[in-house]
């Protein structure tokens, strides 16, 4: 391209850099959300360049609170709450989100030499790394394993459903349809008997539709 239009596309590009931090600028100041959770979602960044295994599950729920929970912590500052225990159920919500990211992208993520899933836990369970790319669906082990991990996730799930009656009834739907979406998804998992390597474990539109659907209407019903 002429180095004019190079020009001016990398000044329309610097315009809108500096509009998008503007408006974050505004947002944070105005909900006065803290910096702290920001620093900890660029750790969480990070984490990805430079670790791409976790010991323990600790040691994962460390990274799940830093790419996930600091979102759901900044969104409640926005939605509005008064009961301080808005803050835990936060967390939960985005470490039930991402803890079921983790299993969902099991097979995907070893293709890029990625190990989510805690090794201590694997490593109990009989289960190789190198099983991961598929060969562990047949593995007697795996099912168990899933069903041990979907157990777990939902604990944070129901934690995260606490969330929803803390929040102003105007700005729940969001929150209540993300769980739902990642609710359903686990289930998906679950009776596919935690074959995460055949194909990807999504929402077609309809079952997204239909969840929205139900979900707001249900909100309809408890205003």
């Amino acid at each position: 391209p002429p180095r004019s239009t190079l020009s001016s596309s990398s000044a329309a590009s610097d315009v809108y850099k500096r509009q998008v931090f503007l408006a974050l600028k505004d947002t944070v100041d105005r909900y006065k959300i803290s910096r702290s959770v920001f620093d900890d979602l660029i750790s969480g960044m990070e984490d990805d360049l430079y670790n791409n295994r976790y010991r323990t599950f600790d040691e994962l729920y460390d990274y799940c609170y830093r790419v996930a929970s600091v979102v759901g912590l900044m969104c409640i500052e926005i939605y509005g709450y008064s009961d301080p225990r808005a803050k835990k159920y936060a967390e939960s919500w985005g470490i039930f989100m991402q803890l079921t990211n983790v299993l969902r992208d099991v097979g995907e993520d070893i293709e890029r030499d990625r190990v989510y899933l805690p090794l201590d836990e694997l490593e109990k369970n009989g289960i190789q790394e190198m099983e991961l790319d598929g060969k562990v669906v047949l593995n007697k082990t795996w099912e168990p394993y899933c069903y041990h991990y979907a157990k777990r996730a939902r604990t944070y799930l129901e934690e995260a459903r606490q969330l929803l009656p803390l929040l102003p009834r105007r700005t729940r739907y969001s929150p209540a349809a993300m769980i739902a979406f990642y609710d359903k998804i686990l289930k998906q998992i679950e009776r596919q008997q935690g074959d995460v390597f055949t194909k990807r474990v999504k929402l077609n539109k309809f079952q997204k539709l239909s969840l929205a659907a139900a979900v707001y209407l249900l909100s309809l019903i408890h205003i």
